[in-house]
């Protein structure tokens, strides 16, 4: 069996081809709901727990299997793992599950568990698949918290209700439309950074 790099694993997973910034996965949710700190650390704990278990259990599905049963099955497979993860977010913050409405059932049925199992995770190894969807889900949250972060910032002057000291505030960037320009603009950057990280090693 090949051997894997984990260090050049985690560096493509997670940063490299970062699933915010760089490959554009999930992002409606992103966009629609995280924009306070807070609510994105509510969605990245409820994509991280939905998406991890719901592939772990899939990737037992056998191949030979039709793909779009092998797809239905990943997607019951997600409706299963649903319940007890939204039973017990509910009793432990279930004001901010509430608040993400249908996005979060949704995150059954995300990028990572209908396309991107197919076409990498479950192609790979059970180990190097471990620890490529555990970094991905790593790289994925990480983004959605910071852009959380900023997001709330700018577009309230304020985090966690403290008010910042800062020149001024651009309040629509805490609307979806705001949101989607916000995340572009912080793709935009990020992509620039790698290239330029990439350009001077």
């Amino acid at each position: 069996m090949k051997e894997f790099s984990l260090k050049k694993l985690i560096y493509n997973s997670a940063i490299g081809k970062n699933p915010v910034f760089v490959t554009g996965l999930v992002i409606a949710p992103v966009v629609v709901y995280a924009n306070t700190f807070n609510n994105a650390l509510v969605m990245a704990a409820a994509f991280s727990f939905l998406t991890l278990f719901t592939l772990l259990f899939s990737s037992f599905i056998p191949r030979k299997i039709v793909y779009t049963i092998r797809i239905t099955l990943y997607t019951i497979i997600g409706a299963l793992v649903y319940v007890p993860v939204a039973i017990i977010l509910n009793a432990l913050i279930p004001e901010q599950i509430n608040g993400m409405g249908i996005y979060f059932p949704l995150l059954i049925t995300n990028s990572f568990i209908v396309s991107r199992s197919e076409t990498t995770f479950f192609a790979e190894s059970k180990e190097k698949m471990f620890f490529d969807i555990l970094f991905s889900i790593i790289g994925y949250s990480a983004a959605v918290i910071l852009f959380g972060l900023i997001r709330e910032i700018i577009s309230t002057g304020e985090f966690n209700g403290q008010v910042i000291a800062m020149p001024f505030s651009f309040s629509a960037f805490s609307s979806v439309y705001g949101g989607f320009i916000l995340l572009g603009i912080l793709a935009a950057i990020y992509r620039g950074v790698l290239y330029l990280i990439k350009k001077f090693n």
